[in-house]
């Protein structure tokens, strides 16, 4: 924009005559665009030093290096949506290449941050900051972030929860626990503690985030456990009790699980085959190997405490056999029997048995909310705002479910083994428990209870073919999901024989088949019978 060309216009004695020229001119009192005239500081005598202008053209603009407004606006907009100025800076390049504004871009950007941003540079800032956040928010604000928990000691004790009343709100639905820590999102090198919990659909609901400052430490997570069945009660006017918690195998977290006596540690199924292929160096087999990890796939399917622990002492004698599985039988029979046993389905049931869907979020926080990249506090408390708000408004969007609805595949799937299956060989062990026979089993399920209730099989491989000769189906919940052993239902929730059972009983309306209609014309005359052609 070209500079104004100011010159002396008139020397008014006092300020009544000031205003008179002001009107004569039709000039405002205020400076704005259309305002022809610049006033001066009034003198000592009590003078004022009116200047005029010429015609000034907006749209003229004189040659500068700042970026043109169109893209400072763009920028603005980006770093408001938490984009990080490098990449910013690769958006900008792919925009306008011609432009050289690599450096301009990083300013601009870090400039309009610096202007709602609160520094946190010192200890006492960060207390500060969590103390103007430590209020619940009213019942209509579900949304707004609080912490209900902080200590901020220095960077090497520091735990700082962040949640919401929606958020909180999971807990009224399920018991279960999952935690996991996400690192390198912080210059200051602290983890984050992200806490949820998964409905009937296998969705994740985050409860909350903890910045804390190491994840190896049982107070962290004594601190969460004590915290988390406080804070909920509070908020939702019901009693939370942990029953589950799914984690890693953290030292931390193990030797604090004595705080909830009556709560089970969960091992990830994900984590534990990924240990133990780990240690697979132990055999130099590669053969051997895949025979033993085809026996812990087995094993993990098991849907019953008292059968894992007969299948614990089978499968140990299976592999004392062979000398060169010693030492993988020591690793997994201290490991995976005698220290973190609950990796198999049956250890809870309708409960996902891998972390997946909070390492998903994981990904997500490092995908959307901090590019990849590690933030400054500063720039990082902001995002770690953004975080529970954005995922507490999507948690009132979809509900949590505590029910699910079988989807039209599956209904025909069933409607087809409900017409192949034997039904004679449906079986009912009491009032909510039912055996079906499976497809590729070889044993009645009469035989089948027998074993169940003896639970005497000679050898591991015995057990395994137990196992998949017949399915269990648990009818004790009013709605879907129903409980079944096959592999389909202990992952998903949902197959064709707890499905198949309800449409025998007529609880689901089974597809209706187009058919085939009846085509034109006489039938066919019928040969009597034994007529000889």
């Amino acid at each position: 924009m070209s500079t104004r060309i100011w010159q002396e216009f008139f020397v008014c004695e006092n300020e009544d005559e000031l205003l008179t020229i002001t009107k004569e001119n039709n000039t405002c009192k205020k400076r704005t665009e259309q305002f022809n005239y610049g006033l001066s500081k009034h003198s000592s005598d009590g003078t004022f030093q009116l200047y005029s202008s010429e015609f000034h053209d907006h749209q003229q603009r004189n040659t500068t290096t700042r970026l043109p407004s169109p893209i400072r606006e763009d920028i603005i907009k980006l770093s408001d949506n938490g984009i990080v100025p490098s990449q910013i800076n690769k958006v900008m390049k792919t925009l306008h290449p011609d432009l050289s504004i690599g450096t301009k871009v990083m300013n601009v950007a870090r400039a309009h941050r610096q202007k709602d941003r609160s520094s946190i540079k010192f200890i006492q800032d960060l207390q500060q900051w969590c103390l103007l956040r430590q209020n619940v928010p009213p019942p209509n604000k579900r949304h707004d972030i609080f912490i209900p928990y902080n200590v901020a000691n220095d960077v090497n004790d520091l735990f700082i929860c962040l949640t919401t009343r929606q958020l909180l709100s999971a807990c009224k639905y399920s018991s279960i626990l999952a935690i996991d820590c996400t690192y390198k999102i912080t210059t200051n090198e602290l983890p984050l503690l992200v806490f949820g919990t998964s409905d009937y659909n296998r969705r994740f609901y985050p409860m909350g985030t903890c910045l804390i400052s190491t994840d190896e430490s049982a107070d962290t997570f004594r601190t969460l456990f004590r915290g988390i069945q406080q804070w909920a009660s509070a908020v939702n006017n019901q009693a939370y009790t942990i029953s589950h918690v799914m984690a890693d195998g953290a030292p931390g977290l193990t030797s604090v699980m004595s705080e909830i006596p009556l709560a089970r540690h969960l091992m990830c199924w994900f984590h534990m085959i990924g240990k133990c292929r780990k240690h697979a160096k132990l055999i130099k087999d590669k053969k051997k190997w895949l025979l033993v990890e085809q026996d812990i796939f087995s094993m993990q399917l098991i849907f019953d405490d008292r059968i894992f622990a007969i299948a614990s002492r089978l499968i140990l004698l299976k592999w004392s056999v062979d000398a060169e599985l010693n030492d993988f039988r020591q690793y997994f029979e201290q490991e995976w029997i005698l220290s973190l046993p609950y990796w198999y389905e049956g250890a809870v049931c309708l409960t996902p048995s891998t972390n997946n869907g909070l390492e998903s979020l994981n990904g997500r926080i490092k995908k959307d909310y901090t590019l990849r990249n590690r933030l400054p506090l500063s720039a990082f408390l902001k995002t770690a705002e953004r975080m529970p708000t954005d995922w507490s408004k999507d948690s009132e969007e979809k509900p949590f479910q505590s029910h699910i609805t079988y989807k039209d595949d599956l209904k025909l799937g069933a409607h087809t083994w409900l017409q192949q299956v034997d039904k004679t060989q449906i079986l009912q062990m009491n009032a909510n428990v039912y055996v079906v026979p499976s497809k590729n089993g070889n044993m009645s399920t009469t035989t089948w209870v027998q074993q169940f209730y003896a639970g005497a099989w000679n050898n591991y491989d015995e057990l395994v073919n137990w196992l998949n000769s017949a399915r269990l189906i648990s009818c004790s919940r009013l709605l879907p999901p129903l409980f079944c052993t096959c592999r389909t239902d202990l992952k998903e929730y949902t197959c064709v024989h707890a499905l198949g059972l309800l449409m025998l009983w007529g609880s689901q309306s089974m597809p209706q088949l187009i058919g085939k209609r009846k085509g034109k014309g006489r039938p066919k005359k019928v040969n009597l019978a034994l007529s000889n052609d």
